[in-house]
């Protein structure tokens, strides 16, 4: 059972990583490196660090992920479908940050019935002209899976001819898009889960690799962020510009390398 580490008397720095690819490879070990567990907890010990995930997977599948992984111990707090903030309580119960998860679900609903005529071409276009799925859920209305990269890029220029809802957006990692109120993202989210502890940008640290871990590689989201070198093009380079640290090593070892290059060990 995953072990829920103490807290310091103060929190003073902020950790983002994205889950998929960049601590847990897809194509690789379902483990993640036991030296990564060891850089996090003496960051963590040593700097004051808070620790969070930032994923597009539900609660359930992330849980079920930190075990498939061989998570030691919990992360102090989670970002789940890219929207949802959740702090681990007691009896490996997972609290919800109920305000913003609350208005988040409210504000999806109210925006999704507004985009309501436009979500339905794109659907059209997408179930009769491509060989893509379109995906509607509980909690998520609208989304896509396609069969190839290619295909979802074709799709992409599709969705950018049209005009959207100024608080629409997109969530993409690979073949996935999940759409989404522009004011709930894995940024913005890590912003809140920062602001709970009075930390402002300039105390986090994100990381990630994908198209839909950009929101929180902003700088007005942190001062600091890497990469793995499994990162996507557009990631890598994005880092690149804005000074970050891109990993020579993929993964969860790519991760510790990027931490330890801002926390001297």
């Amino acid at each position: 059972m995953l072990k829920i580490l103490t807290e310091p008397p103060v929190w003073k720095a902020v950790l983002g990583f994205d889950f998929d690819d960049t601590l847990v490879m897809k194509d690789g070990p379902s483990q993640v490196d036991e030296r990564f567990f060891e850089c996090l907890k003496w960051v963590r010990s040593t700097y004051g660090a808070a620790w969070g995930i930032a994923t597009g997977r539900s609660l359930y599948q992330l849980i079920e992920g930190l075990n498939e992984a061989g998570f030691p111990f919990l992360p102090d707090f989670v970002i789940v479908r890219e929207r949802e903030i959740f702090f681990p309580g007691h009896f490996w119960r997972w609290v919800p940050d109920e305000n913003l998860n609350k208005k988040c679900e409210k504000d999806h609903n109210r925006l999704f019935r507004k985009c309501k005529r436009v979500l339905a071409k794109i659907r059209d276009h997408v179930e009769g002209n491509t060989n893509a799925r379109w995906v509607s859920v509980e909690g998520d209305a609208a989304g896509i899976v396609s069969s190839t990269e290619e295909e979802m890029d074709e799709i992409l220029r599709i969705i950018e001819s049209l005009t959207l809802h100024s608080d629409l957006t997109f969530e993409r990692n690979s073949i996935y898009l999940r759409f989404s109120h522009r004011a709930y993202r894995k940024g913005t989210c890590l912003q809140e889960a920062a602001n709970r502890w009075g930390l402002e940008c300039d105390k986090i640290l994100a990381i990630g690799d994908n198209y839909n871990d950009l929101s929180m590689l902003q700088p007005e989201i942190c001062e600091a962020c890497g990469c793995p070198s499994n990162a996507i093009r557009e990631v890598r380079d994005y880092v690149t510009e804005r000074g970050g640290k891109v990993a020579a090593n993929p993964g969860s070892v790519g991760v510790m390398e990027v931490m330890k290059h801002y926390f001297d060990q």
